[in-house]
């Protein structure tokens, strides 16, 4: 088969719907709660839009290169290795924030301080930079500009990985 027939999105969308479903059940037996519940899907979510790459940095030639906030990877297993980690990392944070263990809520901190940092900093840069210049497009109609479009993705893309550092690490020290 040829590569470059490959619809990625239907890889990654069909992936996604697998990982969704096992950690649905995984969740409603580990009755972990609505923050826990909460914060391993923040952490589902970004394993859902990483699936496809590391496979497509390996096997498509094609592939431009892989950018997620700071991180950035040139074409071929650079991108397969940096997207690969990012994915196994939320993919197992999305799964041990169902957990009570003192271990993998430190994993958890770690993971949604990382997901924080590594989103957010650059949003944070274009504040510092030029707000004017950023805008959020939603559709042919609606867009937000400005301090109110980082304002937005701050709250909706870097805030849930903030909740979930503080959650985590108030059980990781709780127990201790």
């Amino acid at each position: 088969m040829d590569i470059s027939r490959i619809n990625w999105a239907y890889e990654a969308l069909a992936v996604s719907a697998v990982l969704l479903l096992v950690w649905l059940v995984v969740a409603f037996r580990a009755r972990a709660g609505a923050p826990a519940a909460f914060v391993g899907f923040v952490h589902l979510l970004v394993a859902g839009l990483h699936s496809a790459a590391p496979i497509r940095g390996y096997l498509d030639p094609g592939y431009e290169g892989y950018g997620f906030g700071l991180l950035q990877a040139a074409p071929g297993l650079d991108v397969t290795i940096t997207a690969g980690a990012v994915w196994i990392a939320a993919l197992l944070g999305a799964f041990l924030a169902l957990s009570k263990a003192r271990p993998a809520m430190a994993f958890v901190a770690l993971t949604s301080a990382a997901f924080a940092v590594i989103i957010g900093a650059p949003l944070v840069r274009d504040v510092v930079n030029d707000a004017g210049a950023s805008k959020v497009q939603l559709g042919e109609y609606l867009t937000i500009p400005g301090v109110a479009a980082i304002a937005l993705l701050l709250v909706v893309l870097v805030v849930p990985f903030v909740i979930g550092f503080f959650w985590a690490a108030s059980r990781v020290l709780r127990k201790a």
